[in-house]
C-alpha cells in the first residue's frame, strides 16, 4: 500500500521546525527533507550557518535508503563490516551520521529528514524533536 508522498509544504514545515529546534539549542544548521527515493524536496540553511548544505541532503537520503536513523547506522557501521564497506564505497551518496531519520506515514517509508553542520548529538536531538511535532513517524 502506497502512502501519500511528502508535499512541499509538509517538507518545508518539517525543515523549518528542525531549524527552530536547533536555534533553541543555540546552533544555526542546515536541514534537508527528501522523498522516499532520496530526492531532495527542500534544503534550508539557517542564518549564521557557515557551511554549504552538502551533508544534510546526503544524510536524509541515507536515512531513506536504509530506512534507519543515522545514529543507528553509525553504530551499525562499527559492527557490520559489509555495511561499513558499502558506506565507505559510496561516501559520495551516503552519510550515516546522527541527525538523520527516516520518515513514515501510515507505516510506510515516505522520506528522510536530516540536520547537519552542528554537533551530531545536537543534530539528532533537534531532528527527533522536529519529527515528534510532525505528522510523520
Amino acid at each position: 500500500m502506497a502512502a501519500e508522498a511528502i508535499a512541499l509544504s509538509e517538507a518545508t514545515d518539517l525543515a523549518e521546525a528542525a531549524l527552530a529546534e536547533c536555534r533553541i539549542a543555540g546552533y544555526p544548521a542546515s536541514v534537508s527533507v527528501v522523498d522516499e527515493h532520496g530526492i531532495v524536496r527542500v534544503v534550508l540553511r539557517d542564518d549564521g550557518a557557515i557551511k554549504t548544505p552538502v551533508a544534510a541532503p546526503l544524510k536524509a537520503a541515507t536515512a531513506a535508503a536504509f530506512d534507519q536513523a543515522g545514529a543507528d547506522m553509525e553504530a551499525r557501521e562499527k559492527t557490520d563490516p559489509p555495511f561499513a564497506a558499502l558506506i565507505a564505497a559510496h561516501h559520495d551518496i551516503y552519510n550515516d551520521h546522527p541527525g538523520s531519520l527516516p520518515l513514515h506515514r501510515d507505516g510506510v517509508l515516505v522520506g528522510g529528514l536530516a540536520i547537519a553542520d552542528v554537533p551530531h548529538d545536537v543534530a539528532d536531538g533537534c531532528a527527533r524533536a522536529a519529527l515528534a511535532r510532525s505528522p510523520f513517524r
